[in-house]
């Protein structure tokens, strides 16, 4: 994944070790927009909720149990963008600071910890 892309260039996660935030965040930016996962720092990773399956004609619950399916697949899809991004983050920290996000469970929580004490947001 990363290391190396499809037009055969090399993309690094940049060494985050405290110092020159801005420079760093506007580098791992770029890498997650680049392998599409950046919308999981802006907007988290959406709790699907099944939605309950329709009573009546046998067409009703078919498109239901298609929108449970769809929903369980997304879900599924989230989570594996999650932990790409999460991973790319983690991976981009030094052993000093990777103790500050060793609990969270989300590239946003994590990316928003680190924004807060470093940009001071």
């Amino acid at each position: 994944m990363v290391g190396s892309s499809s037009t055969g260039g090399d993309l690094r996660t940049p060494q985050f070790n405290g110092t020159n935030y801005d420079f760093w965040a506007v580098k791992m930016e770029t890498i997650l927009i680049a392998f599409d996962l950046w919308d999981v720092i802006e907007v988290g990773i959406k709790s699907h909720q099944s939605p309950e399956i329709a009573t009546g004609s046998s067409d009703e619950e078919s498109e239901a149990e298609q929108t449970t399916l769809h929903a369980s697949t997304t879900s599924r899809e989230d989570k594996i963008k999650n932990a790409k991004a999460l991973s790319l983050i983690q991976g981009a920290l030094t052993d000093d600071l990777f103790p500050r996000i060793r609990n969270e469970k989300t590239a946003k929580g994590a990316w928003d910890i680190l924004s807060r004490e470093f940009r001071g947001d």
